[in-house]
């Protein structure tokens, strides 16, 4: 096994060596330019003398002639507001499985949280298209996924 590992890789050595030009290969040669340096001495500039710079003039944008505003006659008076009343309705379930495993995603890859036993009240939070259900429960306000057909209407 070794002479066919040492033979492999002088074969492939011996390949790639006739494949890149051999012993006929030339590099390309890179084009290179002379770069001349200018070195330039800074001015002297004197301390006592104070240093005036001006600054490139500004084109300020002139905005359209505003309006003048105008009065609009207006009421202290304010119309009564209708009572808006929401009705809260709450989606609550009751489990139907003897122990039930409560979850902390929607689905059996999550890990368990609780298990509930049979009857225990919950609200339905949110349902997936894919049968889960996110509740919580009423008792202890514990907030998990389950699977939706193991839930009953109370």
């Amino acid at each position: 096994m070794d002479k066919f590992i040492v033979g492999t890789f002088l074969l492939l050595g011996f390949g790639f060596y006739e494949l890149s030009g051999g012993s006929e290969f030339e590099p390309e040669q890179l084009q290179t330019q002379d770069i001349a340096v200018v070195e330039a001495a800074p001015e002297a500039v004197p301390f006592d003398q104070p240093q005036v710079t001006r600054a490139a003039p500004m084109q300020i944008a002139r905005e359209a002639p505003v309006e003048e505003a105008q009065i609009i006659e207006a009421s202290l008076e304010v119309p009564a507001a209708e009572p808006a009343v929401e009705e809260l309705t709450l989606d609550l379930r009751a489990v139907s499985g003897n122990r039930v495993n409560m979850r902390t995603g929607p689905g059996t890859d999550y890990e368990v949280l609780d298990k509930l036993v049979r009857g225990t009240e919950a609200e339905v939070i949110e349902i997936t298209a894919d049968g889960w259900a996110r509740i919580r429960v009423v008792g202890t306000g514990q907030v998990g996924w389950m699977a939706e057909r193991l839930l009953d209407a109370i």
